[in-house]
């Protein structure tokens, strides 16, 4: 009977080889010395990580991969094919082929995370710096801009866009055409004299009338470098001429207010960032999309809010009724219910029927002259001729 029969191993036996790597948990900054070792477990064999805390890792050797490095030499970093961001770095030799002798798979490259998943990553990050470069950057900067622009400047922008939208609601390729009835005329200085008294521009207030008897568009606005335009339509259903002299002074308010310039340098920017993104880099859209933002684009709520209290205050200082604006603005929505046009521009603000009850429910202030007389009146309606 032999004296070592299954008793302990014999005191000069070789101890059996033994494997270290350094792993990285994904987590921490930290390099972990650990012990390699594996063991068949019920899913197949699993590669055993003892960590110097007595703690183990256990990875299963069907899942690892290997990950190129770009330090060379003898080292190697293996990683899960589970998307983990555990990486063990084996520098030894003959631990790398401990690891690769169990597994096959541990040959082939750990593949990236799926495409799909970068791409909306890459796209939502995308999206959202869009968002908040026009949301938030570019208004911002288009207020900036709009107290230090250049007067003249100012007057170039708004000729262009007055005449973008002379042609956007024109017939074809031929714009509307400007009321230039002498007694018109006339009547209509008269008016914007006595709205604009006091008020002090850095260029000279025009203030216009289109005629869009083809199609009735019901709207007054306001562009860059004190250009006002009504449409005759909105002349002809004027009740009294206090309420064109009420629509002017809230245009006046946007004037004073540089609401028009901030908006359009605001609407150039965004779409001159639009066109990049879709490829048009003529500039072409970027003019005639800007020319349709005065029509269907509102300013903000403040910004009408500011331009209906300057409204109120100016008429107030001349002598005019501010309740003609609620009044002008009452029976249009009577009338027309959604109607297109000025209408149509103020109601996407869901503070209209405060913004009437504002203008109607205050007692006027001691009225001086009528805006007009009966006879002046009669010119300004017939400017069109």
């Amino acid at each position: 009977m032999s004296i070592w029969g299954t008793g302990p191993a014999r005191p000069d036996a070789a101890p059996a080889e033994q494997h270290f790597g350094d792993y990285f948990d994904g987590i921490r900054a930290l390099r972990q010395r650990v012990l390699l070792s594996h063991e068949d477990g019920a899913r197949g064999r699993v590669l055993l990580l003892g960590l110097p805390d007595g703690g183990q890792v256990r990875w299963p050797l069907r899942r690892i991969r290997h990950l190129p490095d770009l330090a060379g030499g003898e080292r190697v970093m293996f990683g899960l094919a589970n998307g983990d961001p555990a990486r063990l770095l084996l520098t030894d030799r003959d631990a790398r082929i401990f690891v690769e002798e169990m597994a096959d798979e541990a040959r082939a490259p750990l593949p990236g995370p799926p495409l799909w998943r970068r791409a909306a990553l890459v796209a939502a990050g995308g999206v959202t710096l869009l968002a908040v470069l026009i949301l938030v950057v570019l208004p911002a900067l288009a207020a900036l801009l709009a107290r230090f622009m250049n007067p003249d400047a100012e007057v170039a922008m708004g000729q262009l866009h007055y005449e973008q939208t002379q042609l956007m609601f024109g017939d074809g390729f031929t714009p509307l055409r400007e009321c230039s009835n002498p007694a018109g005329q006339v009547a209509l200085r008269a008016l914007t004299d006595r709205v604009a008294q006091g008020v002090d521009l850095p260029y000279d207030l025009h203030v216009t009338v289109l005629d869009d008897s083809a199609n009735p568009i019901l709207n007054a606005y306001a562009v860059a470098g004190g250009r006002i335009a009504f449409f005759n339509s909105m002349i002809q259903q004027a009740a009294r001429p206090e309420e064109i002299a009420a629509v002017l002074a809230h245009e006046l308010g946007h004037v004073v207010n540089d609401d028009p310039v901030r908006h359009q340098l605001q609407v150039y920017s965004g779409l001159a960032i639009a066109s990049v993104l879709i490829g048009d880099v003529s500039g072409g859209g970027v003019l005639s999309g800007a020319a349709g933002q005065a029509l269907t684009s509102s300013y903000s709520r403040r910004a009408e809010t500011a331009a209906d209290a300057f409204a109120h205050d100016q008429l107030t200082a001349v002598g005019l009724p501010p309740s003609a604006l609620g009044e002008m603005f009452e029976r249009l929505r009577a009338r027309y219910g959604d109607a297109e046009g000025l209408l149509a521009h103020l109601s996407s603000h869901p503070q209209l029927a405060d913004r009437i009850a504002r203008a109607t429910g205050v007692g006027d202030p001691v009225i001086g002259a009528p805006a007009l007389t009966p006879k002046a009146w009669g010119a300004l309606r017939a400017i069109c001729g």
